[in-house]
Order: C-alpha cells, then sequence, then structure tokens
C-alpha cells in the first residue's frame, strides 16, 4: 500500500508527499529497531536477575556445606586427638571401647562438592558481560578455579590402614549406629555406647595405642582434617564477599 502510494507520488512529481513517506519509512524502521533493541535489553537484564538469583542461592548452599564440613572435621579432630592423647593400655573396657572408637570416627572422610552449575551455564552461554560487575566475575573465577579443593578431596593412607586391623563386625556397628548423614548432607559423628555384645576390647585398643604406624598416619589424618577447616573458612570469606556483591546489584538493578 505505501509502495503503491510512493510510486504514485513519484508519477505525479509531488516531492513533499514524497518526503513526507520517506520520512514515515525512516521512522518506521528506527521505531522498529528501538522497540527491538528496547526487547532485547529487557531479556538481557532478566537473564541477568535470574543468573544473579540462582548465583546467591549456589552461594547460600555452599556456604551452608562448608559450614556443616567444618563442623565434621572438627568433630573428627576431637576424636583423632583423643586416641593420640589416651592411655596407652586401656584399664577398662569402658577405656577400651573410647580409644577403639576413637580410632573408627577419625578415620572419616569428608569431601566438599561445591553448587557450580549457575556459573557454569553462564560461561558456556557467554553471559559473563550480563553481570555488568568486573569484581563479582573476578571473584566467581577466583573461587571456583580454587585448586585447594583437591586438598579436602585427598583420602589420606590412614582410613584405609586402620579399617584393615578394626574387625568387620564392628566396622559395621560404628557405621550403622556411630554415624549419620543428614538430608543436609551433614555428617554427624556420634558418641556411641559399645554394642550389647561385644568382646574384650582392651587388647585391640592395647595393640592400637602400640602401633607406631598407624598414630603417624593418625597425626597426618588430624593435620590434614585442620588444614581443611581453614580452606572451609577462607572460601566462606570468599562467599559473604560475593553475596554482598550480588545483593547490592540486585537492590541497584530495582
Amino acid at each position: 500500500m505505501l509502495l503503491r502510494r510512493i510510486t504514485q507520488h513519484i508519477k505525479n512529481q509531488n516531492w513533499f508527499a514524497i518526503f513526507i513517506d520517506f520520512l514515515i519509512v525512516v521512522i518506521g524502521v528506527f521505531i522498529g529497531i528501538q522497540v527491538s533493541n528496547w526487547n532485547e535489553h529487557l531479556n538481557e537484564k532478566q537473564r541477568a536477575e535470574n543468573y544473579r538469583n540462582r548465583l546467591y542461592q549456589d552461594m547460600t548452599i555452599n556456604q551452608s556445606a562448608l559450614t556443616n564440613r567444618q563442623e565434621s572435621f572438627a568433630k573428627q579432630i576431637e576424636y583423632g586427638l583423643y586416641a593420640l592423647e589416651s592411655l596407652d593400655e586401656p584399664i577398662t573396657q569402658e577405656d577400651a571401647w573410647k580409644i577403639v572408637r576413637a580410632y573408627f570416627q577419625a578415620s572419616h572422610v569428608f569431601t566438599i562438592s561445591v553448587k557450580r552449575g549457575t556459573y557454569d551455564e553462564i560461561i558456556n552461554s557467554g553471559d559473563l558481560a550480563l553481570l555488568n560487575n568486573q569484581d563479582l566475575v573476578n571473584a566467581l573465577g577466583d573461587f571456583y578455579s580454587f585448586s585447594g579443593f583437591s586438598t579436602i578431596e585427598t583420602i589420606p593412607e590412614y582410613r584405609e590402614n586402620i579399617r584393615r586391623i578394626i574387625p568387620f563386625q564392628l566396622q559395621r556397628y560404628f557405621h550403622l549406629n556411630c554415624y549419620k548423614v543428614s538430608s543436609s548432607d551433614t555428617h554427624h559423628l556420634l558418641d556411641c555406647p559399645p554394642p550389647d555384645e561385644v568382646s574384650d576390647l582392651t587388647e585391640l585398643a592395647t595393640s592400637l595405642q602400640a602401633n607406631s604406624d598407624i598414630k603417624l598416619d593418625l597425626r597426618y589424618m588430624i593435620s590434614n582434617a585442620g588444614v581443611s577447616i581453614d580452606i572451609a573458612k577462607d572460601l566462606k570469606k570468599k562467599i559473604s564477599k560475593m553475596l554482598t556483591m550480588i545483593s547490592n546489584d540486585t537492590s541497584s538493578d530495582r
């Protein structure tokens, strides 16, 4: 319709009408481009807000997981120190039970798997620029590329060595009655009582206390747990800073 009208105006040499038609076309194209740009900007803003909300949720979960791991490592260290500092020759069955239990409870391994699905999606989509905060981008890269995760995931030889010594049925009892994992993936080491029917444990406890290699392995185990606590503490500081940045960016966009 517009093209037919322009053609007619040209035939009639109606230059003013041609100018008006041309102006209408230019304005229409300009408005179309602006609407398209506005829609794209709105879409990017919504995607950025969605990313920030999900990153905040992921980091909150990671923060909670690190706190839980700190508590588990601290309990592990408590058991390990008890075993190292106990009497070399336990006098009572109760003393022997506490020593054997301490040696076993100190052998647990707690890994940390951080949630990174949102971050990986942002990277794979090439959308880092949408966050519009270079400090946050740098902090995310530093957090997810942190090499210390390998330390937390290390499985010291003590775990295998002590479990070669403690009888299987007793290990099963420890697993079923002295160790619990909650729905939040929190690992609880419990001060459980001995089995109702258990043989004299003084010989086992005494042999463990006399085993210098096991004690050396145990010292390394609790040292590793201590380092893991420090790593978790540093990672939580990084998370706290990122949560603040994300909150500030979310507030400024509203």
